[in-house]
C-alpha cells in the first residue's frame, strides 16, 4: 500500500471515528465551555462585590460632601442676615436705639450683648445662657460673624450666630455684639439622616467623640451603642489602636474615612468637619447595602451559563446588545455632560445679578442722603430681580414638564389681545436693541377659541425675545399670524416669528429643542438666559396637541412657526378691558379697611405690611396660623375685610389655619375672602390652597400690581380666579 493510500485511510478512519463519536467531542466541548464559564463568572464576581463597595465608599463620600455642603449654605445664609442687620445697627445707631424692638418685630430670637456678658432680647428681658463666657471671650476677639452651639435657660439649644458690635450704645447699655439664634433642631435635621433604607446613619460628634445630635428615625442600625463613640467601637471588638486615628481626626477637626468590621458586618466610616466645634460622622454597612447587587449575581451566572452553551448566534446576540447598551451610556453621559455646562452657566447667569442686587443694596445704604442715587439703586435692583424670577421660573416650568406635571387650561381666549400684549410687551427691547419689530396679520380674527392663553403667550413670548437677543443692531423681527379652517368647529392657527439674526447651523437645528443645549456662537456671550425657552416651547405645544418647527440659515436668519388646532367659540362682544387701577379708585376701595395678614417671616411681614398700609388699609398682622385663628376668632364679625395667608408657617400651616376658619361657628367664617400669599407656586399649590377653602393663590416674590388688582376684585367680590 503507498503513502498516499494509508493516508486516505487514516483520514476516512478518522472521519468514521468522529462521526460515530460526534455526540462526544460536543459534550467535551461543552464541558470545557462550562468550566471556563464559571472560571469567568468567579472571576468576575469578585471583580464586581471589588466594584460594588469602591462604589459604595465613592457614595458615602458624595453623600458626607453633600451634607457638609448644606450645612456651608445654611451657615452662610444666617451669617449674611446677622451681617445685614448688625451693618443697619452700626450705620444707623442713633436712630435705632428706640425702635429695636419694632425692627426686629419683637423677634425674641435677635439678642444684644453688652459689654458685662449679659444677653437681653430687643423688648429688654434677659437671656440666660449656659457658659455665655465662651461668646463674650469671642466676640471681643473676633471681627466677623461666627457661630457656635448654646443652651438658652428655660427655651433649649441653638445655634448661634453672633457679630462684634463696635461698643455701641443703645438704651444706655454699651453692646458689643449682636446674636441670632437658630434652633439647633435646624442644624440637627439636614445633618443626622438615616441613610440606605434605614441601614445607615449620620451624626454629629464633639470634640471628644460624644454624640450629640443622632437621627430621629430609632430603626435604623448603627454602629454605636449609646453615645461614646470609642466605647462602642471597643464593645463592637475593635482595637483601640485601630480606631485612634478616626479619634485623631475627630480631635482635631480632620476629614478620615476608615472600614471596620463588626459582627461579620463591614462598616464604612466618614468624619467629617461641620463647625468649629463638631464634626460629621456617617457610617455605613456596606457589606449589607450590597446584598441586593450580589444576590443578583446567581441570575446572571446562570444566563451567562446559558448564552455560553446556546452557542454563536445567542453569543453574538448577546454582544449586540452590549454594544447597543454602550451606546445608551454614551448618550447618557453625554446627556449628563450637557446638564453639568447648563448647570456652570445657570450658576453664572443667577450669580450675575444675584450680585448686582447685593452691590446695589449695599451702595443705597452707604448712599441713604442721595435719594437720587438710592432710588436708582433699586430700579436697578428691581430689573435684576425680574430677570431671577424669569430663570427661576423657565428651571421650573421645565422640572413640571419634565415630571409630567404640567396642566394645560382650556379656557376662552382672545388671540388678538395674545398678540397685542406679546407686541407691548416686545416693542421697547426691540427699540432698544434697535431692531424693527412689526406684526403681520394675514387673517383678523373673528372668532375666539377654547385653549390656554398663559401658555400660548409664554410661547410667543420666548420665540420673539429669542430673535430679539440673536439679532444684530439694524436687524428686523417679523412676528405674523394666520388661519385656516379644519371643520366646522376647528381652525389651525399659525404663529410665525422670522428675524435677521445669526441663524443656526444645520448640526444644530437637530437638536434645537432639547433641554440643555445651546448653539455657541458670538452672540451667546453677550446674552444670559436659561436656555429652556426652546425646550418649553417645543414642549408646552406638544401639550397643546400642536407643532413647531424651525427653518435656518447661517448668518441670514431663522423662522420658527407654531401650528395649533383650536375649537371656534362665539367671540364675546362688548367685553371691557382691564385699565390700570388708578390711585384714586384704589383707594377709594380700599381706604379704611381691615386685612389680617398671617406670615412668620418678619422682614416678609414688616415689608407686606408696609405695601398694604401706603394704600391705605388697617394691617392686623400674626406670625402664624393658631395666632392669625385666634386674632380673627376675638375679633367682632365683618371686622376684617380679607385675609392674606402664608402657607409655610411653625406651629399651624396657612392651609390648616384656612380649614381652621372655615369651621368656625360665626357667620363670615365662610364668607370672608383668604388669599393665599406663599413661595410654593406649582399648580398643586395652588390646588392646595383653593381645596383648603381659600379664593386666590398668589406667589411670592410679591407682585405690588398684581396684588392690587386682586385687592380690587375682592372689593368687587369677584373671589374666584
Amino acid at each position: 500500500m503507498t503513502a498516499d493510500k494509508r493516508g486516505r485511510a487514516a483520514k476516512n478512519k478518522l472521519i468514521v471515528f468522529v462521526g460515530h463519536h460526534k455526540e462526544v467531542f460536543v459534550n467535551i466541548l461543552l464541558v470545557c465551555v462550562l468550566v471556563c464559564s464559571i472560571l469567568f463568572l468567579l472571576l468576575f464576581n469578585q471583580r464586581l462585590r471589588n466594584s460594588v463597595q469602591e462604589e459604595r465608599i465613592e457614595a458615602v463620600d458624595q453623600i458626607g460632601y453633600l451634607l457638609t455642603e448644606k450645612i456651608s449654605q445654611l451657615k452662610d445664609t444666617y451669617k449674611t442676615q446677622v451681617d445685614a442687620a448688625a451693618n443697619v445697627i452700626s450705620k444707623e445707631n442713633r436712630e435705632f436705639n428706640d425702635n429695636l424692638s419694632d425692627y426686629f418685630e419683637g423677634s425674641e430670637d435677635w439678642l444684644l450683648l453688652d459689654q458685662e456678658g449679659d444677653f437681653f432680647t430687643m423688648s429688654g428681658d434677659t437671656a440666660v445662657m449656659v457658659e455665655d463666657s465662651r461668646i463674650t471671650e469671642r466676640v471681643l476677639g473676633e471681627k466677623n460673624t461666627f457661630s457656635s452651639f448654646v443652651s438658652v435657660q428655660g427655651r433649649g439649644d441653638y445655634w448661634a450666630f453672633t457679630h462684634p458690635l463696635d461698643h455701641l450704645e443703645i438704651s444706655g447699655r454699651t453692646i458689643i455684639g449682636l446674636c441670632r439664634l437658630v434652633p439647633a433642631k435646624t442644624f440637627a435635621d439636614i445633618t443626622t439622616v438615616s441613610l440606605y433604607d434605614h441601614r445607615g446613619s449620620s451624626y454629629i460628634v464633639d470634640r471628644s467623640g460624644v454624640i450629640v445630635m443622632h437621627p430621629e428615625d430609632v430603626t435604623s442600625e448603627s454602629l454605636f451603642q449609646g453615645y461614646a463613640v470609642y466605647a462602642s467601637l471597643k464593645n463592637a471588638g475593635i482595637a483601640e489602636d485601630e480606631y485612634a486615628e478616626l479619634k485623631a481626626a475627630i480631635c482635631s477637626g480632620e476629614e478620615y474615612q476608615t472600614t471596620y468590621v463588626a459582627d461579620n458586618i463591614s462598616w464604612l466610616v466618614l468624619a467629617m468637619p461641620s463647625t468649629e466645634e463638631y464634626e460629621l460622622l456617617v457610617t455605613v454597612p456596606i457589606s449589607i447595602t450590597a446584598e441586593a447587587t450580589y444576590s443578583g449575581l446567581t441570575d446572571l451566572m446562570i444566563a451567562v451559563v446559558v448564552v455560553c452553551l446556546a452557542g454563536g448566534l445567542l453569543l453574538f446576540y448577546n454582544q449586540y446588545n452590549l454594544m447597543r447598551k454602550g451606546r445608551d451610556v454614551q448618550v447618557q453621559f453625554a446627556k449628563a455632560a450637557a446638564k453639568s455646562d447648563f448647570m456652570n452657566k445657570m450658576s453664572h447667569d443667577i450669580r450675575t445679578p444675584l450680585n448686582a442686587v447685593v452691590g446695589l443694596h449695599e451702595l443705597a445704604l452707604e448712599s441713604m442722603d442721595d435719594k437720587e442715587m438710592v432710588q436708582d439703586c433699586i430700579v436697578k435692583a428691581q430689573a435684576s430681580n425680574e430677570y431671577l424670577i424669569s430663570l427661576i421660573n423657565d428651571v421650573l416650568d421645565m422640572s413640571r414638564i419634565e415630571a409630567g406635571k404640567m396642566n394645560i387650561n382650556n379656557d376662552r381666549i382672545d388671540l388678538e389681545k395674545i398678540v397685542n400684549h406679546v407686541m407691548q410687551m416686545e416693542s421697547q427691547p426691540a427699540l432698544d436693541a434697535r431692531i424693527s419689530f412689526t406684526y403681520e396679520e394675514k387673517e383678523k380674527f373673528s372668532t375666539d377659541y377654547i385653549g390656554d392663553a398663559v401658555r400660548l403667550r409664554q410661547c410667543l413670548m420666548n420665540l420673539v425675545s429669542n430673535a430679539i437677543k440673536f439679532t444684530p443692531a439694524g436687524g428686523k423681527v417679523v412676528l405674523s399670524a394666520g388661519r385656516t379652517s379644519l371643520d366646522e368647529r376647528t381652525d389651525k392657527i399659525s404663529f410665525a416669528v422670522e428675524d435677521t439674526g445669526v441663524g443656526m447651523s444645520e448640526e444644530y437645528i437637530q437638536h434645537i429643542f432639547t433641554p440643555f443645549e445651546q448653539e455657541k456662537n458670538s452672540m451667546n456671550s453677550a446674552h444670559t438666559g436659561s436656555g429652556l425657552g426652546l425646550s418649553i416651547v417645543y414642549n408646552l405645544v406638544k401639550l397643546m396637541d400642536g407643532t413647531v418647527t424651525v427653518t435656518s440659515k447661517k448668518d441670514v436668519g431663522s423662522r420658527f412657526e407654531i401650528l395649533l388646532p383650536l375649537q371656534r367659540i362665539k367671540k364675546e362682544e362688548n367685553v371691557q378691558k382691564e385699565d390700570e387701577i388708578s390711585r384714586e379708585d384704589l383707594k377709594a376701595a380700599l381706604s379704611g379697611k381691615h386685612i389680617l395678614l398671617v406670615e412668620d417671616h418678619p422682614i416678609n411681614r414688616q415689608i407686606i405690611t408696609k405695601l398694604l398700609e401706603k394704600m391705605e388699609l388697617i394691617v392686623d398682622a400674626a406670625e402664624n396660623g393658631k395666632i392669625g385663628v385666634d386674632k380673627f376668632l376675638l375679633s367682632e364679625v365683618d371686622y376684617y375685610s380679607f385675609i392674606l395667608m402664608d402657607i409655610k408657617m411653625p406651629i399651624m400651616d396657612g392651609l390648616e389655619a384656612t380649614k381652621t376658619i372655615r369651621h368656625l361657628d360665626r357667620p363670615d367664617a365662610q364668607t370672608i375672602p383668604i388669599i393665599a400669599l406663599s413661595a410654593n407656586a406649582f399648580e398643586e399649590d395652588k390646588k392646595a390652597s383653593i381645596e383648603a377653602g381659600m379664593q386666590m393663590h398668589l406667589a411670592k416674590p410679591v407682585d405690588i400690581v398684581e396684588l392690587k388688582k386682586v385687592l380690587m376684585r375682592v372689593v368687587k367680590g369677584e373671589n374666584k380666579l
